[in-house]
């Protein structure tokens, strides 16, 4: 009877340390991300650094296991916008950069009624929705809006989980007043406080030497990643775009598309931060 008392203390010992530790990890996250900076590199060292002094690397990467554990986290592809209309025609068309901050077409809002079947379909109560800031993504969670009517589930814009940055303009988006604006006409109560102060995502007219993200675009939703890790919440969705699913997925994604993530290669995905 002693011994089954220990041990029962030693869980509860354990299940409090874990809970500790992983709040004191998403703090450290939460701040940095609410800093905010134009340099993902800069951003990630810091972060990184941050929390190797307080932890080793092996419970970090412990916590990180555990904690995707408990996860159910599942991803949404902006319905058809006008810029994959082009694309369908060919991949390199020119016209793209034509293209600002690319809308949604016919054909994507008939789409969402079948993603919002599938959602109803799955009884899912998500706690938490990440959503890109481009338009395309807004307005496909506009589309699917009923689904979370009467609930508690809080939702984020990030430019985290944005689109790759291009030179094309289908991939900038509206400044921080401007999106304010929009969010205000459709009724729409979304924390706006993670997007970064420096808006590299979107075009103000001025040169930017790091326009193209390049190697720097998977280290950004690493980072990401590891936050969603990290947060209370455990049903998240994501609405995002291909590239975005691709490389933490490792495999494309149709438009309008509702997937489950695989946390096992999410694992894996995060983990890359620490293994150096």
């Amino acid at each position: 009877m002693d011994t089954e008392i220990s041990l029962k203390n030693k869980m509860e010992v354990t299940l409090n340390e874990f809970g500790h530790n992983s709040n004191k990890i998403l703090s450290i996250i939460d701040s940095q991300i609410l800093k905010g900076n134009s340099n993902i590199i800069q951003f990630s060292n810091n972060l990184i650094k941050n929390i190797k002094s307080q932890f080793s690397i092996f419970e970090i990467k412990e916590l990180i296991k555990k904690n995707f554990e408990k996860k159910q986290i599942y991803f949404i592809r902006h319905a058809e916008a006008e810029h994959n209309v082009l694309e369908n025609l060919y991949y390199d068309n020119p016209k793209l950069c034509d293209v600002y901050d690319s809308k949604l077409t016919e054909e994507g809002k008939i789409q969402t009624k079948e993603t919002l079947k599938k959602l109803i379909k799955s009884k899912i109560n998500f706690d938490l929705v990440f959503i890109s800031p481009l338009t395309r993504t807004i307005q496909t969670f506009i589309l699917l809006k009923d689904y979370f009517k009467d609930t508690k589930t809080k939702i984020i814009i990030t430019d985290m989980v944005k689109e790759l940055v291009s030179y094309c303009n289908k991939n900038k988006g509206m400044k921080l007043t401007d999106l304010k604006i929009f969010l205000k006409q459709n009724n729409l109560d979304f924390d706006i406080n993670y997007i970064t102060k420096e808006f590299w995502w979107f075009d103000d007219g001025k040169d930017k030497e790091n326009e193209y993200e390049g190697d720097n675009f998977p280290l950004r939703l690493q980072l990401f990643i590891l936050w969603v890790c990290f947060r209370k919440e455990n049903n998240i969705l994501i609405i995002s775009h291909s590239h975005v699913h691709s490389q933490i997925q490792g495999k494309g994604i149709y438009n309008a598309d509702f997937k489950q993530l695989d946390n096992e290669y999410l694992f894996k995905f995060c983990k890359r931060l620490f293994d150096n």
